[in-house]
């Protein structure tokens, strides 16, 4: 995460990530098939954070995972907007958030997220959640967090917000 504040995606080799993990590049390409895997293992580091301190958070209604997933965004946006300026690691962050809803969505709800309409509403409310934080990154996060959830609220047209709606 620190050589993509230093220097740009295309720029950095995997020597580079390598060294400065202390690693050699053997046990890189052990953990990692590709640069892209290193930022999804810090999404899923991030996720296992989150689930700790609050293990029931998947019981929560949506609008707390909205909150959670806006204050993380928030605290790691000069890495996300790294992220969202370098077309490959924003569209594995895209595929790591859609698989990770429905992880949540097949685990707390209980959906079918094999089910096609479910489906396309997961792919729905994924691509939008995911284009309204990609603009308010881009903007520079000036919206608080309360006003971003205030208008995803009425986005929604639902004030409660419940996954068990």
């Amino acid at each position: 995460m620190i050589l993509l504040q230093q220097k740009r995606y295309e720029e950095i080799t995997v020597s580079e990530i390598a060294n400065k993990a202390g690693v050699s590049r053997m046990t890189y390409y052990r953990t990692y098939s590709s640069k892209e895997d290193i930022v999804i293992q810090h999404f899923k580091e991030k996720l296992q954070e989150i689930t700790e301190i609050d293990p029931a958070i998947g019981k929560k209604p949506r609008i707390e995972w909205y909150r959670v997933l806006l204050e993380f965004v928030y605290e790691d946006r000069m890495l996300i907007e790294k992220i969202l300026e370098t077309p490959e690691l924003s569209k594995a962050s895209n595929s790591f958030l859609f698989e990770t809803v429905q992880k949540f969505t097949r685990k707390y709800d209980h959906a079918d997220v094999d089910d096609p309409k479910t489906l396309y509403e997961l792919t729905y409310k994924t691509g939008s959640l995911t284009s309204l934080i990609s603009r308010w990154v881009r903007n520079g996060c000036k919206e608080s967090v309360d006003q971003i959830l205030d208008w995803i609220r009425i986005y929604e047209n639902d004030p409660c917000l419940t996954m068990h709606d």
